[in-house]
């Protein structure tokens, strides 16, 4: 089995976690909104065969405010809302 990628691109309504700074912890407690279902399908790749993981979310990409969240570590990178 070789390597993959899988790239998911949400632009829209999305921002659950508008409290979280860099470095902080993000939750995500709504799971029917583009945040959750991404981080759901994150959790269920990291169970089954993901050996080395990356997956962000991105918030506004290319903006002064853009805001970049860790789906694995679930840690906000960089930004705040």
């Amino acid at each position: 089995m070789g390597a993959f990628r899988i790239v998911i691109e949400g632009v829209g309504s999305h921002g659950d976690d508008r409290v979280a700074t860099e470095g902080q912890r993000i939750t995500l407690p709504y799971r029917n909104t583009p945040d959750g279902i991404a981080a759901d399908a994150v959790e269920r790749l990291a169970r089954c065969c993901v050996v080395d993981l990356k997956a962000t979310l991105t918030h506004w990409p290319g903006e002064a405010s853009e805001v970049v969240d860790d789906l694995v570590a679930m840690i906000r990178v960089k930004g705040k809302f």
